[in-house]
């Protein structure tokens, strides 16, 4: 057929695809190193990286480890931070991240990906799977929506679980 289709969904994925696909291709390998100290203190080992995370500059890399042995490999310890995150709830995925966590995360190809999509849409377990929105309206009922789903013998225990934690 010479009919080219394109859309709203079909041109930015393709334009990811061909991204993608363009940096695979062109990819060269450099290399980097990491500063990690390994301290062994009371029996457990104690790991230390190197703020910077990694370098590209071998000789830097090496600067510096030789500036700590120069002084006798001694460390002090200046500060400690312990901090405790939050991770926030998920938003919904529109169609372009679905597509790339099926990919990602299952290995689904994007066809089979809207396929289950689909089937999950018309069993009524999600939204409709090519809508690029990823806010549902305030009058949205999210707790009769899943009050709906606490039944079923999959996952009924997990929404019910959800349910009792409260928003």
């Amino acid at each position: 057929s010479s009919v080219v289709s394109y859309g709203p969904c079909q041109t930015p994925t393709l334009g990811f695809c061909v991204q993608r696909h363009i940096d695979i291709e062109t990819f060269k390998p450099e290399p980097y190193w990491v500063l990690e100290l390994g301290v062994l203190k009371r029996g457990r080992m104690l790991r230390a990286t190197w703020e910077a995370g990694r370098s590209f500059n071998k000789n830097k890399t090496e600067s510096l480890i030789d500036t700590a042995l120069e002084q006798n490999a001694s460390v002090t310890v200046t500060n400690v931070v312990i901090k405790e995150k939050k991770q926030g709830r998920p938003t919904p995925l529109n169609t372009v991240a679905l597509l790339k966590a099926c990919s990602k995360a299952l290995g689904i190809g994007p066809h089979a990906a809207m396929q289950a999509a689909e089937r999950l849409y018309l069993s009524g377990y999600l939204s409709y799977p090519r809508t690029e929105s990823t806010a549902y309206p305030k009058s949205f009922d999210i707790k009769s929506t899943l009050e709906q789903q606490t039944g079923d013998g999959r996952w009924g225990g997990y929404v019910r679980e959800l349910l009792a934690l409260g928003p």
